[in-house]
C-alpha cells in the first residue's frame, strides 16, 4: 500500500483569503465588495468584485475583477443566495480542500452578517478590468 502525502489542496495558502494556485486568480478578496451579480443563463454566476486597494487604509480604487463560476452543481442554493446581491464587503473567499481539477468548491463569507455561501462549480475563471460584460 502506497502512503500518500497531504492532499495538494490542503496547503495553508488555499485555506486563506486567496483563490491562489488556480491559474489566473491571484487577487486578495479580503474586504472586497461585490459591485454586480449576474445569474444564469446556464447554471452560471458572474460576480464583478472591487478588491481592496493594496497598501491603502481606505476603500476605493481597487482592481475590478470578474469571477465566473460555470456548471454550478448547487445552482438553486447559489441562485437564492445571490438573488439579492450582498451589499457588504466580503470577509473571505476560500478554495476548500474538497476541490479538485474539475470540481471547484468555493466558500464565501460576508462581514457583519457572517452569511456564507458555498459554490460548487465545474468551471472557474477570472477577468481583470472594467468590463461591462458581467
Amino acid at each position: 500500500m502506497v502512503k500518500r502525502s497531504k492532499k495538494r489542496n490542503e496547503s495553508p495558502e488555499r485555506a486563506g483569503v486567496f483563490l491562489g494556485k488556480i491559474p489566473g486568480i491571484q487577487h486578495n478578496f479580503y474586504g472586497a465588495i461585490i459591485r454586480k451579480v449576474r445569474i444564469g443563463p446556464r447554471r452560471e454566476l458572474n460576480l464583478r468584485v472591487e478588491t481592496w486597494p493594496e497598501g491603502s487604509h481606505r476603500f476605493g480604487g481597487g482592481d475590478l475583477v470578474t469571477l465566473r463560476f460555470g456548471a454550478i452543481s448547487n445552482f438553486a442554493e447559489v441562485q437564492n443566495f445571490f438573488a439579492k446581491a450582498p451589499a457588504e464587503s466580503v470577509h473571505y473567499i476560500r478554495y476548500l480542500s474538497e476541490s479538485h481539477e474539475r470540481r471547484h468548491v468555493i466558500e464565501m463569507e460576508f462581514d457583519r452578517t457572517e452569511q456564507r455561501v458555498k459554490i460548487i462549480s465545474g468551471k472557474l475563471s477570472t477577468r481583470l478590468g472594467d468590463s461591462n460584460q458581467v
